[in-house]
C-alpha cells in the first residue's frame, strides 16, 4: 500500500514538471558525456602543442619563476634542464649561490671558496683569467661582480692597475685607471656599487681618510663610473666611523658604522656632482655597544630591490630579519629559532673581560634563495640554514674562519657587462 502511494505521489510530482524540465535531463547527460569525450581526446593535443613552443618562449616562462619553483621544473624534462646551463639562456634564469668567498688573513692574498653542494663548479673563483691574480685582495661583491685590489704591486708591476672589477661567471674583467690609494698615512675603503635592475654600469666609491693640516681627520670620496671610465671628486658631510660593511640596493649605497647602530645612505650620482645626497638611518634591533657585547653588528643584504637587515636577539637563540620599507621604517619579515641548529638553548657567553658574545655570527643571508649562512665560533664550521624548512647542512670547516679578513656570499651573474673585457 505504501509503495503504491509513493508511486502515485511520484506520478503526481512528474506531472507538475514542465515539458522543458523533462527534456533537459537527457540533454544534460549528453553534455556531460560530450565533455568527458572532449577531455579524453584533447589531452594528447595539449601535449603536442606544448612541445611546439619555441625555446625562447619556454625560457621566458621559466625565467619568471622563483628560484625554488625553477629548480623543480628543471626536472620535468631534459630540454628544460639543458636551458639552465646553456650560455645563451642561463643569464635569464634565477641564480643559485655558489658559496662563500674569503681570504684567510691579512698577509694572504689567495681567494678561497667555501662551496655550497649545489653550486656551479665550472666558475673560475680563483680569478686566474685576471693578470697577476695571485696578488688579488678581495674587497667586495655585488650582484655577481667582484671588487679586488692588487696588493703590493706598486713596486714590482707599475703598469698594472691596482683596482680590478671582474665577473668570475663570464670571466670578464676591467682595470680601473688611476687608482692609487693615496698617501701612505691615509686610510681608504673601496666599495663596489652594481645593480643590473638599476643600471648596466657600475660605480666604485673610494673613501679616503687622513690627517689634515689642522690635525683633524679629513675625508674625501672619489667615485668611478664605468659609463665613461672616469673618476670624479665629490664632497660629503662625513663622520669617521662609517667603514667596512656596505650594501648597494636600487641606486643607494648603505654603509655601516663601526660603533654606532646606524647606517649611512648615499645616493649614487647618475652624473658628476659636487655634493652627495646622503642621510642617516637608525638600524632595528639592539645596539652592540662596547659596554655590553664583544661582537660585530648584524648583517645587510638586498632582496628584490629592498635592503634587509639580520641580527640576533639578546639571548642569541633567535634571529630576526627586517626589510626597509620607505626611507626609514623597518618591518620584521622572519623570526628564526637557532637553538635546533646548534642543539642547545644557550648561545650567549662571556669572555675573559666579562663581555658578552654570541657563539655564532650571521655571515650572510638571501631571502630570494631561502638561505642563511652561519659561522660557528666554537667549531669554525660554516653552516647553511634554510629559512622555510629549517634544515641545516655543514658546508666546510675553516680553522680561524671568524678571524678571516674578508668574506662574501657569491651569487653568480651570467649577464654580460658592456664595460668588462673577456679574460
Amino acid at each position: 500500500m505504501a509503495n503504491l502511494m509513493l508511486r502515485s505521489h511520484g506520478r503526481v510530482e512528474l506531472k507538475r514538471r514542465s515539458i522543458d524540465d523533462v527534456a533537459r535531463i537527457p540533454r544534460r547527460a549528453r553534455e556531460i558525456r560530450a565533455y568527458r569525450l572532449k577531455q579524453r581526446y584533447m589531452e594528447p593535443k595539449q601535449e603536442i602543442s606544448l612541445s611546439l613552443l619555441t625555446d625562447d618562449l619556454v625560457v621566458e616562462i621559466l625565467s619568471r619563476l622563483p628560484l625554488k619553483s625553477f629548480c623543480r621544473f628543471k626536472c620535468v624534462c631534459k630540454s628544460w634542464l639543458a636551458f639552465s646551463s646553456d650560455p645563451h639562456y642561463r643569464h635569464k634564469f634565477p641564480r643559485t649561490p655558489v658559496g662563500v668567498l674569503y681570504r684567510v688573513n691579512v698577509n694572504c692574498y689567495r681567494i678561497h671558496l667555501a662551496e655550497l653542494p649545489y653550486g656551479d663548479r665550472e666558475i673560475n673563483t680563483r680569478l686566474s683569467f685576471v693578470p697577476r691574480y695571485e696578488f688579488l685582495e678581495l674587497k667586495g661583491c655585488n650582484n655577481g661582480q667582484l671588487l679586488c685590489y692588487h696588493a703590493r704591486l706598486k713596486t714590482y708591476f707599475a703598469d698594472i692597475s691596482h683596482v680590478i672589477v671582474c665577473n668570475p661567471a663570464t670571466q670578464e674583467w676591467m682595470s680601473l685607471p688611476n687608482t692609487e690609494p693615496g698617501p701612505a698615512d691615509n686610510d681608504y675603503d673601496l666599495m663596489l656599487c652594481f645593480d643590473p635592475l638599476w643600471s648596466e654600469h657600475f660605480h666604485v666609491f673610494n673613501f679616503q681618510y687622513g690627517p689634515s693640516r689642522d690635525g683633524e681627520i679629513s675625508s674625501e670620496v672619489k667615485i668611478f663610473s664605468s659609463k665613461d671610465s672616469t673618476w670624479s671628486n665629490c664632497r660629503w658631510e662625513s663622520e669617521f666611523g662609517f667603514y667596512g660593511s656596505s650594501c648597494f640596493v636600487n641606486g643607494v649605497l648603505y654603509v655601516g658604522h663601526i660603533q654606532k647602530h646606524v647606517l649611512l645612505a648615499i645616493d649614487a650620482p647618475e652624473k658628476c656632482t659636487q655634493w652627495l645626497n646622503q642621510r642617516i638611518i637608525q638600524l632595528p634591533g639592539f645596539p652592540n655597544g662596547p659596554e655590553m657585547f664583544d661582537c660585530c653588528d648584524g648583517c645587510m643584504a638586498p632582496s628584490s630591490g629592498v635592503l634587509c637587515y639580520a641580527q640576533q636577539e639578546l639571548d642569541g637563540c633567535m634571529m630576526r630579519i627586517w626589510s626597509l620599507e620607505g626611507r626609514d621604517r623597518w618591518v620584521v619579515k622572519h623570526r628564526l629559532s637557532l637553538s635546533n641548529v646548534y642543539g642547545r638553548d644557550l648561545l650567549l657567553r662571556t669572555n675573559h673581560e666579562g663581555l658578552w658574545y654570541f657563539d655564532y655570527d650571521i655571515q650572510a643571508f638571501d631571502l630570494e634563495r631561502d638561505l642563511v649562512i652561519l659561522v660557528d665560533k666554537t667549531t669554525s664550521d660554516i653552516i647553511s640554514h634554510s629559512i622555510s624548512t629549517r634544515k641545516c647542512s655543514r658546508i666546510l670547516e675553516v680553522p680561524g674562519f671568524v678571524e678571516v679578513y674578508h668574506r662574501v656570499l657569491y651569487v653568480p651573474s651570467y649577464c654580460k657587462c658592456p664595460t668588462l673585457i673577456s679574460g
